[in-house]
């Protein structure tokens, strides 16, 4: 097997909205540079932002952001708010929102999942931002729970890789976690 050197990122991530307040009005704007730092005991996410975005400058001066996952049904919106500026465009009403009980950023109601985040750190590197913030409160749509867990196939959440550009779907369940490497211990 042979391997060709790439500078893209060759596989799918999920992507997030991230809602801010700029001017006491929202904003929504598309990532796929996120995840979670350190799930237990507290919750952290980052989120990679290009400098000089419109949410920068609200996440900088509220210190408050909002992860909302959306479902691939949400395809064509998150699309959208990627691609148009706060800086000239009004995206306040793309969604519908609702506050959370700190009532500090609107989330986007018709996400499956959304993260109430309080800005710790920000890191600077050339060209981007990388904001860390403490997950607050976690809002799940009932229905996309099994017995009372995430289900993922219910989420359906939105993926993307840079590789393509392309946008992708969950898969199948393969394994689980924790089990399957079990057949190479040795007793």
């Amino acid at each position: 097997m042979s391997k060709v050197r790439t500078k893209v990122v060759p596989f799918p991530v999920p992507i997030a909205i991230v809602s801010s307040i700029i001017k006491r009005k929202a904003n929504f704007a598309t990532y796929g540079c996120f995840g979670l730092l350190a799930p237990r005991p507290i919750t952290y996410v980052y989120i990679g932002s290009i400098e000089p975005h419109y949410t920068n400058t609200g996440i900088k001066e509220n210190g408050y952001f909002g992860v909302n996952i959306p479902s691939t049904d949400q395809m064509t919106e998150t699309d959208y708010v990627g691609l148009v500026s706060g800086h000239k465009t009004d995206k306040s009403k793309v969604f519908r929102t609702f506050s959370g009980e700190a009532d500090e950023v609107p989330l986007i109601r018709d996400c499956p999942v959304n993260m109430l985040c309080k800005l710790t750190k920000t890191v600077d590197l050339p060209g981007r931002d990388i904001f860390i913030g403490e997950v607050l409160e976690t809002y799940v749509n009932e229905e996309c729970l099994t017995n009372g867990k995430l289900d993922f196939k219910k989420i359906n959440p939105l993926l993307f890789t840079s590789a393509t550009a392309k946008y992708w779907e969950l898969g199948n369940i393969i394994g689980s976690a924790y089990k399957e490497g079990k057949i190479l211990l040795k007793p």
